[in-house]
């Protein structure tokens, strides 16, 4: 009778406590919240961002996205590593040309932006035993973050700006304009973002234009001459892909006796015999910038390994790949040498 009754009064103070949880969750009505304005953080102070699930960590993660999808847009045209800018041909045609790398910098802000969510308050559905999550982002702090980091910028284009005037040196110049450009590009995304976060809406308005500062860009590009040099295997194609790699850079391409600069593009194969019915050869893909003195301004190399069952084929193979990266990935590589 004793164990009974223990038993009983443990049985009973469970129910009790299931009973006391029960009351708490029907006790409390829906937060103002959830459905409108919240009276202890207004819209005006605070994103707010709202999220339900069965589970409780699914509804904080749900309200968290809910203002992460906020910045989506400021981050959406920045998806590829590498921007692109209009420039005009000889004929007066505007074309994208490849352009200034951003886009890590602007998601590392993002992600910043992101990382400083809170969960203010959750609540339980005592019906559905859903859970309901409020995710707040104060704007004053977010928004303080992207005004020190847009006055930055702009202080560092100022830099640049001054740097592309007092340079004598052609690839001087043009590589403290794309600075300039970089840093106003990502000044651009971090205003649309503070635009967000800003109560009134505003943002800082940018000191430059950002199309005369590309135009300014493009016109130090097309001033520089730059002379192809081909050597070693498939000499012929390496030259006239140099060539339609410097048109499609922005850049002149001139001759030896005109040129402010050389770029020199040499391809070296190693015949690596025949293995299992396959000829095979392997060699590297020298790129190398250099100025009148001789001195190196930018070099880049490929490995290249190709293979076909007949010989002269296998060694085609691979003088095809030299001259088909160079096509690819030249407009690239010479902007990256501007950038240092």
């Amino acid at each position: 009778m004793r164990h009974c009754r223990i038993a009983f009064w443990c049985l009973l103070a469970v129910g009790l406590l299931a009973c006391g949880a029960a009351v708490k969750d029907a006790g409390r009505s829906a937060p103002d919240w959830l459905n409108g304005e919240s009276a202890r953080f207004s819209s005006k102070q605070y994103l707010l961002g709202r999220g339900a699930d069965l589970r409780l960590d699914n509804a904080k993660d749900r309200a968290r996205a809910d203002i992460a999808k906020v910045f989506q847009v400021a981050v959406a045209e920045e998806s590829s590593d590498v921007q692109r800018f209009q420039r005009k041909t000889a004929d007066g045609r505007s074309e994208e040309a490849q352009s200034l790398d951003t886009s890590r910098a602007v998601r590392t802000r993002s992600e910043a932006l992101i990382s400083g969510i809170d969960i203010a308050d959750i609540w339980r559905d005592p019906l559905s035993r859903e859970y309901y999550a409020l995710a707040v982002l104060p704007r004053a702090q977010s928004a303080r973050g992207l005004r020190q980091d847009i006055q930055a910028l702009d202080e560092a284009t100022r830099g640049h700006i001054a740097r592309a005037r007092e340079q004598r040196d052609g690839l001087d110049q043009v590589r403290a304009s794309a600075q300039a450009v970089t840093a106003q590009r990502e000044r651009a995304e971090y205003q649309r973002m503070l635009r967000v976060v800003d109560s009134s809406g505003q943002g800082l308005p940018a000191p430059w234009n950002i199309a005369e500062l590309e135009a300014d860009l493009a016109t130090l590009l097309k001033r520089m001459t730059i002379a192809p040099r081909a050597g070693g295997e498939n000499n012929e194609n390496l030259q006239r892909a140099l060539r339609a790699g410097l048109a499609d850079s922005g850049f002149h391409a001139a001759d030896d006796g005109a040129a402010d600069y050389f770029l020199e593009a040499s391809l070296s194969l190693n015949d690596l015999g025949k293995r299992e019915g396959w000829y095979w050869y392997a060699g590297s893909l020298e790129l190398t910038l250099r100025d009148q003195t001789g001195r190196v301004r930018g070099s880049q190399r490929w490995n290249i390994k190709e293979s076909a069952t007949l010989d002269a084929m296998a060694r085609q193979r691979a003088a095809d790949k030299a001259a088909e990266i160079l096509k690819r990935e030249l407009p690239a590589i010479l902007l990256g040498f501007t950038q240092g």
